[in-house]
């Protein structure tokens, strides 16, 4: 009888401690390098691989595109799948390389391939005041009928 009620009691003791116990867990082990903060890179367009750019324009012909930012100057190639547009507030509307001219401000965006050439892929500038489309003229005051 001694034996079970010591029994007992060593295994309601091993229970208590083993219940009071605090439990410990170690999270799985990786071998990659823990993240670090993104670096300074250009930032990425909408479309895919292309870069966006800001800047005026210091040369242009049918076939490239020079821009000059404060940080650099970039060299573009104009390709037949380079899209042009003015901008009017917030809406786009279609151009031409013809209405682009130096010392234009500009942005867009543009892709390089595996050689580094830079093709433009996109172009936009925003409307001048002259470009944009001029209000309604007011309309002129009501003739009075002169007094007789």
């Amino acid at each position: 009888m001694k034996t079970t009620f010591l029994t007992t009691a060593l295994a309601a003791f091993l229970g208590l401690a083993l219940a009071g116990a605090p439990i410990t867990a170690k999270a799985q082990t990786t071998n990659t390098p823990a993240a670090t903060a993104p670096e300074a890179t250009p930032k990425k367009h909408k479309h895919k691989d292309s870069t966006s750019y800001e800047g005026s324009i210091t040369a242009i012909s049918a076939t490239s595109l020079t821009v000059a930012s404060t940080k650099k100057t970039l060299t573009l190639a104009i390709a037949p799948t380079t899209k042009f547009a003015t901008l009017v507030g917030k809406k786009k509307t279609p151009a031409t390389a013809a209405d682009f001219a130096v010392g234009d401000k500009v942005t867009g965006s543009f892709s390089t391939d595996a050689t580094g050439a830079m093709t433009a892929a996109s172009v936009h500038k925003k409307a001048t005041a002259a470009a944009a489309p001029a209000a309604a003229p007011a309309p002129a005051p009501a003739a009075t009928p002169a007094a007789q």
